[in-house]
């Protein structure tokens, strides 16, 4: 019995720490944008892989300096029409990410939806 419940116990830990990252595949919402987020030596980034807006540069870097903090993570996000960077809080909920972008007295608030690869 004891045995039963360390077994369940950790495959709900295990459930719970894989829905705790970022890295997938994510549908802006905007032009059919994809962005594709993933995690290597400790760093994560956030790079265009399609869009069907022309002017779109695929493989672009637009979210950097992610780093997690409690419930969320903290970081930069690139505006294309702005040609800028700013804060960023992204909070995972399942498939979808917030972002809620700010710089100064002001914020935007995005959702992105999971793609399929």
């Amino acid at each position: 019995m004891k045995n039963t419940f360390i077994i369940c116990l950790l495959f709900a830990s295990i459930n719970v720490f894989s829905q705790s990252t970022l890295d997938g595949v994510w549908n802006t919402g905007n032009n059919n944008t994809i962005i594709e987020v993933t995690e290597s030596n400790g760093t994560i980034t956030g790079k265009i892989k399609s869009s069907d807006k022309a002017d779109i540069e695929i493989g672009k870097v637009i979210l950097k300096d992610l780093k997690e903090e409690d419930d969320k993570w903290v970081g930069s996000i690139y505006a294309h029409k702005r040609k800028q960077w700013y804060d960023v809080e992204i909070y995972r909920k399942n498939n979808l990410l917030e972002l809620e972008v700010s710089t100064g007295f002001f914020s935007k608030s995005l959702t992105w939806k999971e793609a399929t690869r």
